[in-house]
C-alpha cells in the first residue's frame, strides 16, 4: 500500500484552500500515484462550508501537526503479557521475539509493570525464599503448566499456597521437624510412607516426580485428606529448578517509576525523555490508557517523515506546525514565492492566476481525466471567491475561461450562483471580531518588518461599524501578542469592487505610504482595492523597502 500522503492549504483556510486540496487529493487517487488524504489547518468559513453543503462534499479532517508522533513510528504492537503469565512462559517468548522487555497488563490491558529479562535472571541470581510461592501467590495453574503436571486430586478451595517450598529427601522423622501444615513438598522416587507422613503433617502441596503415581488405597487417604496432588515428568533435581519459573510475571516485574508514551507524544518529546532515562524499550499506551505496544530507541530513530502537498501557499508561517519534520512532495500555488525550504527536491508548480482551483482544474485536464459534477461544482467557486467573480486584478482570461468550463460540468449559472454563495460567506452577524478577523488571515515578513493581514468579504460594509472599536483593539492585542509591526483588516465590497481599509499596530503609519492615503481613526477608503495578493501586499512591501 502506499504511503499516506496529507495534501493541506494554509492556515485560517478559505474557499480555494479547501477546495484545491480535496479536488487535487482526488485527482492524486484517481490516478493512482498517491494514496492522498485532504486536510485542513483550521476551522472553515461560512462561504467554504456553504460551497461543501450545496456540492455535497465531505469536510477535510482537521490535522493540527505534521511532528511525527508516536502512532507513526513502527513500534511493536503485539508483544503484551499478562500479569498471570508464568516466567517460564514470559521466557520462552521473549527469546523467541528477541525481547529485552515486555509490558505486564491487568485484564483491563493498563499497564502494571514492565517485565524485562534482567529481572527473570535476578530471580535465579538472588537467594531462594522458600516462600516464593506464597508471597507470589503462584496459582495451581501456573504450577501444573510449568511442571507439565498431571492433577492426581485437587483442592479447589486453596486458591494459593501459604507455605514453604521442601524436598523430602530425608527420613520420614527429620521430616516430620522441617515439613509444617500448608507446606509445598516435593517427593522423589516410591515413597509411599513420605507421602502418607505429609497427608499426617497436612501440607497444601504434594508434587510426585518421575511421573510417581498414586496406589489406589494411597489415592484414597489423599482425597480423604483433600490434598492437592500433582506428577510431574521431571525428576526430584529438574523439578526444584522449574517450580520457581512457576511464579507469574507480576511478581518480578518492575512496578515504579516506569516511563511510558502516548501514541500522541511528540518524537521531539520522546528524544529529550529517551536522554534523560535508559531503558531498553517503552510502553506505548493510547488515549485512553491501554498498552498498545513497546517502543524501542532503534524505532525511534527508523521513524519516516509525514509526506505533505502544499497547496494555495508556500510560506512557512502559513502552513501546518511541524513542517520541518515532514517531507514536502509537492507544492501547487498561484502566490509569492516565499520562505518555504525542502529537505529535496520537490515539483513545484506556480502560475500567476486568480485562483489555485484553475491551476488544479489544468492539471486534471492535462492528464485526460473527467472531473465529477460536484469537484467540477466546487472548484469553481473556488475561483468565483478567489477572483470575486471575476473582477479582482488577479483574475485571468485562463481564470474566466476555466470557470465556463467547470460551470457547465456543474450545471450552474455563475452569476446567480455567485451571489448565493457570497450571501452566504459575508454575513458578519454572530461573529466575535476574532472570528470575523481570522477568517482570512495570513502573516508575512518583509524584509525586516512582521506583518499580518487579514480581509474579510462582505456585502454590508456600513454594517460593520458597530465592530470597528473592539476590531482595532483586537487588532492592536494580536501586534502584541505575534510581535507584528503592521496589522492591517482589509473590510472588502465583492459587489462594488472597493475595500475599507483598518490599521494597526506599532508601524500603522506604513499604510499611509503604501496606499497613498491618510488614516483616520485607523481607517481608510481603497477604491477599486480588492486583492491582498495583488494590491495590498505589494503596496506593503515597496512601502516597507523604499523607507
Amino acid at each position: 500500500m502506499k504511503d499516506t500522503v496529507y495534501v493541506s492549504g494554509h492556515r485560517n483556510p478559505d474557499t480555494d484552500s479547501i477546495i484545491s486540496a480535496i479536488a487535487y487529493a482526488h485527482l492524486l487517487n484517481v490516478t493512482g500515484k498517491y494514496h492522498a488524504i485532504p486536510v485542513r489547518l483550521g476551522e472553515v468559513n461560512k462561504e467554504t462550508q456553504f460551497v461543501l453543503d450545496y456540492f455535497h462534499l465531505e469536510k477535510p479532517v482537521l490535522l493540527k501537526t505534521v511532528k511525527q508522533k508516536v502512532e507513526d513510528l513502527d513500534y511493536d504492537k503485539v508483544t503484551l503479557f499478562a500479569k498471570e503469565l508464568t516466567l517460564k512462559t514470559a521466557w520462552a517468548l521473549m527469546k523467541q521475539g528477541n525481547l529485552k522487555s515486555a509490558p505486564v497488563l491487568d485484564e483491563n490491558s493498563h499497564l502494571l509493570g514492565v517485565l524485562s529479562t534482567s529481572n527473570i535472571i535476578a530471580g535465579y541470581m538472588d537467594d531462594w525464599d522458600s516462600n516464593i510461592l506464597a508471597k507470589s501467590g503462584t496459582s495451581i495453574e501456573n504450577i501444573v503448566d510449568t511442571l507439565d503436571a498431571k492433577v492426581l486430586h485437587l483442592n479447589r478451595d486453596v486458591k494459593i499456597f501459604k507455605g514453604e517450598i521442601h524436598v523430602a529427601a530425608m527420613n520420614n522423622e527429620e521430616a516430620k521437624k522441617r515439613i509444617k501444615k500448608d507446606d509445598i513438598v516435593i517427593v522423589g522416587g516410591d515413597r509411599e510412607e513420605a507421602v502418607t507422613m505429609l497427608l499426617d503433617q497436612q501440607v497444601s502441596l504434594i508434587i510426585l516426580t518421575g511421573s510417581l503415581t498414586l496406589t489406589p488405597e494411597l489415592s484414597k487417604k489423599v482425597k480423604e485428606a483433600n490434598i492437592t496432588t500433582i506428577s510431574t515428568p521431571h525428576n526430584t533435581f529438574v523439578t526444584s529448578q522449574l517450580i520457581i519459573q512457576s511464579v507469574p510475571v507480576e511478581f518480578v516485574m518492575q512496578k515504579g517509576n516506569i516511563t511510558t508514551f502516548s501514541t500522541d507524544d511528540t518524537v521531539d518529546y520522546m528524544k529529550e525523555v529517551m536522554t534523560e532515562t535508559r531503558f531498553r524499550a517503552y510502553p506505548v499506551v493510547d488515549l485512553n490508557g491501554r498498552v498498545v505496544g513497546t517502543l524501542s530507541r532503534y524505532q525511534l530513530l527508523s521513524g519516516m517523515r509525514k509526506k505533505v502537498i502544499q497547496v494555495d501557499h508556500n510560506e512557512r508561517a502559513q502552513s501546518i506546525p511541524g513542517l520541518e519534520e515532514a517531507e514536502i512532495l509537492e507544492i501547487i500555488d498561484h502566490h509569492r514565492v516565499a520562505d518555504i525550504q525542502t529537505t529535496g527536491p520537490v515539483y513545484f508548480r506556480c502560475e500567476p492566476l486568480g485562483s489555485t482551483a484553475t491551476i488544479v482544474t489544468k492539471a486534471y485536464q492535462e492528464q485526460g481525466v473527467e472531473i465529477p459534477k460536484e469537484i467540477a461544482g466546487a472548484l469553481l467557486s473556488a475561483i468565483i471567491s478567489d477572483t470575486l467573480l471575476f473582477k479582482s486584478p488577479t483574475c485571468t482570461p485562463v481564470d474566466t475561461r476555466i470557470a465556463k468550463y467547470l460551470a457547465d460540468i456543474a450545471g450552474v449559472d455563475m452569476v446567480s450562483y455567485a451571489q448565493e454563495m457570497f450571501k452566504a460567506g459575508t454575513s458578519l452577524k454572530g461573529f466575535t471580531v476574532a472570528e470575523i478577523f481570522n477568517q482570512d488571515y495570513k502573516r508575512f515578513t518583509i524584509s525586516d518588518r512582521k506583518v499580518g493581514i487579514a480581509q474579510v468579504n462582505t456585502m454590508d460594509i456600513d454594517g460593520f461599524a458597530e465592530y470597528k472599536k473592539d476590531m482595532l483593539a483586537y487588532m492592536d492585542e494580536q501586534a502584541h501578542e505575534q510581535n507584528l509591526d503592521l496589522v492591517l483588516l482589509l473590510l472588502t465590497d465583492v459587489l462594488n469592487a472597493a475595500s475599507v481599509l483598518f490599521a494597526a499596530g506599532p508601524k500603522k503609519e506604513i499604510a499611509n505610504r503604501a496606499f497613498n492615503v491618510e488614516l483616520k481613526e485607523n481607517e481608510a477608503f481603497l477604491p477599486g482595492v480588492i486583492s491582498r495578493k495583488k494590491q495590498v501586499v505589494p503596496a506593503v512591501t515597496e512601502a516597507i523597502e523604499q523607507n
